[in-house]
């Protein structure tokens, strides 16, 4: 039932409405019995303007069990394109109840190393919803608004692989490494060594092998990017402490205008 729930809260913020799988009509009341709902093999799914327009393309969704994780599978009704995403049933319960009980919680849990860490299960839940409207949703919207003629969803994910690596080369290394942060697709993309080594390229004027060190473009850029802010850092560090020790000599008598201006043309 929570994956049910969890799928069905997705796609309504996403625009799509229930309808029934017989019928193809939109259902009444689909907020009644829902836990029932949940035992059905299929559900259908379509856009309140595809109705509008009297057409009956819808999606269908499907749940899977497999072992400790769901796997819930979205295609278009006759269609050939399967979209899916693996979910983790135990980890995705916890979170949830969690978060039901107190957003705010932080709580320990054991990793496979038998290690500790702390877990925000807002944060952990929002993951989940990401995952499913970045591998599920969004694609069963392009692939729904195409075949219905209806105008698709502005979607970067939705270009060739091509097009995309293109625009990416043309945004700053900051820029790239914040569209890292968007979904894990995109994080992905942009950890292309060719491409992180094109910025490199760009910003420090030289490219250098990463054979022997075994790191990627990524990693020697983040790490020269450090060095040049630290030097940065260094130079205005000097350039304050000289002119804080010139005035204060210059306060104290030891040093004349003359030595501090350090310029025979300003007697």
């Amino acid at each position: 039932m929570l994956f049910g729930l969890t799928i069905r809260a997705v796609l309504l913020d996403s625009g799509f409405v229930e309808t029934n799988p017989v019928s193809k009509s939109l259902n009444a009341n689909s907020n009644s019995n829902v836990e029932r709902k949940w035992y059905i093999p299929t559900l259908c799914y379509t856009l309140p303007k595809i109705i509008s327009s009297g057409k009956n393309e819808t999606v269908m969704i499907r749940f899977q069990s497999v072992g400790s994780y769901c796997r819930i599978y979205g295609c278009l009704v006759g269609g050939t394109t399967v979209h899916s995403v693996l979910l983790d049933k135990d980890s995705l319960s916890l979170f949830s109840t969690v978060v039901w009980a107190n957003c705010e919680r932080v709580i320990v849990v054991m990793k496979a190393t038998n290690t500790a860490t702390k877990i925000q299960p807002k944060k952990e839940v929002l993951k989940y919803w990401k995952q499913i409207k970045d591998e599920l949703v969004l694609p069963l919207l392009t692939d729904l608004c195409e075949i219905a003629g209806l105008e698709t969803p502005p979607c970067f994910m939705g270009l060739p692989d091509e097009l995309k690596f293109k625009i990416l080369e043309s945004v700053s290394a900051f820029d790239l490494a914040r569209v890292s942060c968007v979904s894990s697709r995109l994080r992905c993309l942009a950890s292309s060594d060719e491409l992180w080594k094109r910025k490199y390229d760009e910003h420090f004027g030289e490219v250098v092998s990463v054979h022997n060190g075994g790191r990627t473009y990524k990693e020697i850029f983040v790490n020269a990017w450090d060095w040049e802010e630290y030097q940065t850092q260094c130079m205005w560090a000097s350039y304050f402490y000289n002119y804080n020790m010139t005035q204060t000599l210059l306060r104290l008598g030891f040093c004349t205008h003359y030595e501090r201006i350090g310029s025979p043309r300003h007697p």
